[in-house]
């Protein structure tokens, strides 16, 4: 047969889960009573959202106690300044001033975090999932509030065996298919790559991102992906059954002037069912023995009755 260029896109499938961009289970950072929930669930949240309340009296009063304490301060200092001015007052009691100040000042910054942390806000745009507590119940910092899942885009993990790990690098680009959608294809680029292989599994780690702006794709989900390892806008793609193979390496049969049988090494790259890309020692136009090369040995006499089909031994042949 005779061998002209033709586009050759290298595909292996694989197994992955779907993921979401960004997902946390929130917890407080602080014990406290649930005494509001701002959100409903399965809703949609903003970043810095309040979405729950704690019950915040002691907090207030805190930070009120601590403000007091600071005017204070800056008024003792203003005091023990002008003395200090005046030569009234010793140095060291303006320093001792000035200490309490700062001492004060970074009480009412205190105060205000603890009153900030009875409010629990989202720390990124997602969706609510179902709440675990309601109003009134008692919280710690190891209660589950709600979990929060930012699903506009999709993160898809999926592993390469160790044979493949020359394969991978950030752009492949993955075609998947999903259970619920059989007809549909959903395409996404890889960006992550793992920088070494599970000891365990000998497999390495990619990430792709999967667009999903109308949401009906679903962390958790398992998908089919294509993955386009190489594409080949040219390439010599040979029949499997033309390749031979003995301890020197890959070889085919090429018909030469005369149409005598001709021995050459190539190299091979990316196969598919029934074919395998030459990648080095053929050239476009060249003529091939794809069946019965068992038969075939240098300089045999080849019937060659149309160069587009498989060329085959003379009868002569051994």
């Amino acid at each position: 047969m005779r061998l002209d260029p033709q586009p050759f896109t290298d595909r292996i499938d694989l197994v992955g889960q779907l993921e979401a961009e960004e997902s946390v289970m929130l917890r407080p950072e602080i014990s406290g009573v649930i005494a509001e929930i701002g959100f409903d669930e399965g809703q949609t949240v903003t970043a810095g959202q309040v979405l729950f309340r704690l019950r915040d009296k002691e907090q207030r009063a805190e930070l009120r106690a601590a403000v007091a304490a600071r005017e204070l301060a800056v008024d003792i200092f203003q005091r023990t300044q002008e003395l200090s001015q005046r030569e009234v007052s010793a140095a060291t009691e303006l320093d001792r001033a000035r200490a309490e100040l700062e001492s004060a000042e970074a009480g009412v910054e205190l105060a205000r975090v603890e009153l900030d942390r009875t409010q629990i806000r989202s720390p990124f745009d997602g969706a609510v999932g179902a709440r675990s507590v309601s109003p009134g119940d008692r919280v710690d910092s190891d209660t589950d509030l709600v979990q929060i899942d930012n699903i506009e885009r999709l993160q898809l993990l999926f592993t390469l065996p160790e044979m493949a790990v020359r394969l991978a690098r950030t752009g492949l680009t993955v075609s998947l298919s999903l259970a619920p959608f059989p007809d549909e294809r959903f395409h996404g680029v890889v960006y992550f790559v793992s920088p070494t292989l599970d000891p365990d599994s000998r497999r390495l780690l990619l990430k792709a991102w999967i667009p999903n702006p109308d949401g009906r794709l679903r962390p958790g989900q398992f998908a089919t992906l294509n993955l386009e390892v190489e594409h080949i806008p040219d390439a010599l793609v040979a029949p499997e059954s033309a390749i031979v193979y003995d301890s020197s390496g890959a070889f085919v049969w090429r018909v030469a002037e005369g149409d005598l049988a001709e021995r050459v090494a190539v190299e091979l790259g990316p196969r598919t069912e029934g074919a395998v890309v030459v990648r080095s020692g053929l050239r476009a136009g060249d003529a091939i023995v794809s069946a019965g090369t068992h038969k075939v040995y240098p300089g045999a006499q080849l019937n060659v009755r149309n160069p587009a089909v498989a060329a085959s031994p003379g009868e002569d042949g051994p």
